[in-house]
């Protein structure tokens, strides 16, 4: 018998059979536990030579598949990378997972160069780093090959903003839904999903708040309504359960890129896309001197870094810290 308690107090067992050595340590087993597996893979190798510790081999396409099943039971938009995931394993083939190797993971990324920003390749390259990184929580590999690989150089513009005069320029173009679409944008900081997907038995006019519920990470949200965002909800007709339901199909917006578009131009003023709406919240509230961790906390951000990205200058509250300091 060749059972022995590892530094890190699981026992394990050790022993050599036809020239080759087998070791495995357990976490959580008694010794005798322990010794009676060390029998069984005595036994199994003597008899037919298979070794029960040997791990079975398992191929791209099922973590691919594990990653989209996860998807689908925690994101709200589940397939939304599944083009990536479908890509690299057209590219890569359908390999033993140990067979892939960094290179693979350079080959996906030189495919792209030139095609799309490395900022969109960065992205990918995190869906493909989630594939193993799932394989790894799952016990199904043990190593993953994107950790050796570095992502593309991504140069940040200046954020765009949309200024108070913009603002009003811009809502005296938009269609009567667009233009309370947009005033929700901006006076919630909510995602274009979270908004479409808003219902009426959502909103609580009475006690002045809505719920987001469609969120990023699942989690509802409540958000408060403020005196314009409420009076501008009230003007639009009960179409549908969704606030915001298009007159002419009556079922709700799913997206709104190209009608926001086409209102930037007509209103003449640079380009911004609507995701920037939120920044534009993030940047008003800093501007007023609201603390970074409030305004996390309002646009759902999981990491304050990102909050971070979207407030500049200094803030009235750090401004009035450093003149008390002046006036001390």
């Amino acid at each position: 018998m060749s059972v022995f308690k590892h530094k890190n107090g699981y026992y394990g067992y050790s022993f050599m059979y036809q020239g080759k050595r087998y070791c495995k340590t357990f976490k959580g087993m008694e010794k005798d536990d322990v010794a009676k597996l060390e029998t069984v893979h005595r036994s199994e190798l003597i008899k037919t030579g298979y070794d029960i510790t040997e791990k079975r081999q398992v191929y791209l396409s099922e973590l691919i598949n594990d990653l989209k099943a996860y998807s689908s039971a925690h994101h709200s938009r589940p397939n939304e990378r599944d083009y990536v995931l479908d890509d690299f394993l057209k590219l890569t083939g359908d390999k033993i997972v140990q067979q892939v190797t960094p290179y693979d993971i350079e080959k996906y990324i030189n495919h792209r160069i030139g095609k799309v920003k490395n900022s969109t390749i960065n992205r990918d390259f995190d869906t493909i780093y989630r594939v193993f990184s799932l394989g790894i929580d799952n016990e199904k590999i043990e190593k993953n090959p994107c950790k050796k690989v570095k992502k593309l150089r991504v140069e940040h513009p200046p954020e765009r903003y949309l200024t108070k005069d913009e603002e009003i320029k811009l809502l005296a173009v938009c269609n009567p839904i667009m233009r309370v679409i947009v005033i929700t944008a901006l006076h919630t900081g909510m995602r274009q999903n979270e908004i479409l997907s808003l219902k009426w038995e959502d909103i609580f006019f009475n006690e002045g708040y809505l719920i987001a519920r469609n969120t990023k990470n699942n989690k509802p949200r409540k958000l408060l309504l403020t005196d314009t965002l409420q009076q501008e909800l009230k003007t639009l007709p009960k179409l549908s359960e969704y606030v915001f339901t298009s007159p002419v199909t009556n079922s709700r917006y799913t997206q709104v890129k190209c009608t926001f578009r086409r209102a930037v131009k007509r209103a003449g003023i640079p380009h911004i896309c609507f995701h920037q709406l939120r920044h534009s919240t993030a940047s008003r509230l800093n501007e007023k001197g609201v603390d970074i961790v409030t305004i996390q906390t309002i646009l759902d951000h999981a990491e304050l870094r990102t909050t971070q990205r979207y407030t500049h200058g200094a803030s009235a509250s750090i401004i009035n810290a450093f003149n008390l300091l002046n006036n001390y």
